[in-house]
């Protein structure tokens, strides 16, 4: 029998960092880490099927960089991939695309060390366009230190501003991989429901917005929310504050994943999301109103669905 093989030595922190077409985002966002006060890290690059010059860029960064690449199958299956084979006793989370702020490590760690009943910490960031950098604002603009605050709010907690514990993950499972949008916001729910969450008030990252972000896929996203409300109508309905509200949620989003359907000629699947809208919320197009709306819009939009509902059932027959 040969020699046996030593696991490798736990780090202190395991840097998840996601990409997909990103290069040049991706450098800065690693520099970022490497730039950190913390240094006992490992960061884990999962190139999601990139097709641009991603390899090279990490090859920048020699042994700085674990470098794990597989075929495209979204942000969930990536952080995945990372969560797998990390060796933190923290795992943090860095999108290709943002960056942290020098002490954004050091300050989490100091803050989880002294609060060891916080499983996830998370924190303020800059958000901003790339192409107007001095135009910021800090997200987000509500805070969930919660289960029930971050079930019956938006999604407060801005995931390249986490910092988990491992035993959170390897108690509640990982990212869904199913769904492509709102993946993160599921996933801290099953951790709030099980471990307390904490918040430091100052921005250790910033939120670069620009046109190839994942939220500008408009399909993705709506099948990613609708997802969502079907889960938490599933597995939390009775924590929920206003079931109603989580009903028409999904109602607003099945619908929206409807007309994207049609778009995109699939008449017969549009015709069943459009369909299933309009029983959850007869009103579905009042969801659509805003408070400035002009006459014109009051009138149509609360029938808009209905028309949608006749073409795409129109449509479904005619190409049968």
């Amino acid at each position: 029998m040969g020699p046996r093989m030593k696991r490798p030595l736990p780090v202190s922190v395991s840097v998840i960092i996601p990409t997909y077409n990103r290069a040049a985002m991706l450098r800065e966002a690693i520099e970022s880490v490497r730039q950190q006060t913390v240094k006992d890290v490992e960061v884990l690059v999962v190139d999601d099927g990139s097709t641009d010059e991603t390899p090279r860029v990490v090859q920048e960064f020699g042994d700085f960089v674990t470098y794990l690449r597989q075929d495209n199958g979204g942000v969930a299956a990536a952080r995945n991939r990372g969560i797998r084979v990390a060796r933190g006793l923290y795992i943090a989370f860095l999108d290709s695309d943002d960056l942290w702020l020098p002490q954004k490590l050091e300050r989490q760690l100091d803050f989880l060390h002294a609060h060891p009943e916080i499983g996830l910490l998370y924190a303020r960031m800059w958000s901003y366009y790339v192409e107007k950098p001095n135009e910021r604002r800090l997200d987000p603009y509500v805070v969930a230190t919660n289960f029930t605050e971050l079930l019956n709010g938006p999604n407060a907690v801005t995931t390249s501003t986490v910092v988990v514990r491992r035993e959170c993950l390897e108690t509640v499972g990982v990212f869904n991989p199913a769904i492509r949008a709102a993946e993160d916001h599921e996933l801290w729910l099953r951790i709030a429901r099980r471990f307390a969450i904490g918040f430091l008030d100052e921005p250790l990252a910033e939120y670069r917005r620009h046109s190839k972000s994942i939220n500008n896929d408009l399909t993705s996203l709506y099948e990613g929310y609708r997802a969502l409300y079907e889960i938490i109508l599933q597995k939390y309905r009775q924590e929920l504050r206003n079931p109603r509200a989580a009903e028409r949620q999904l109602a607003k989003f099945e619908y929206l994943c409807g007309t994207s359907a049609l778009k995109r000629g699939e008449a017969r699947r549009a015709a069943r999301l459009i369909r299933t809208s309009l029983t959850r919320d007869r009103r579905l197009g009042t969801q659509f109103l805003k408070a400035n709306a002009s006459f014109s819009q009051r009138v149509w939009l609360p029938l808009k669905p209905y028309a949608a509902l006749v073409i795409s059932t129109f449509n479904a027959l005619k190409y049968n």
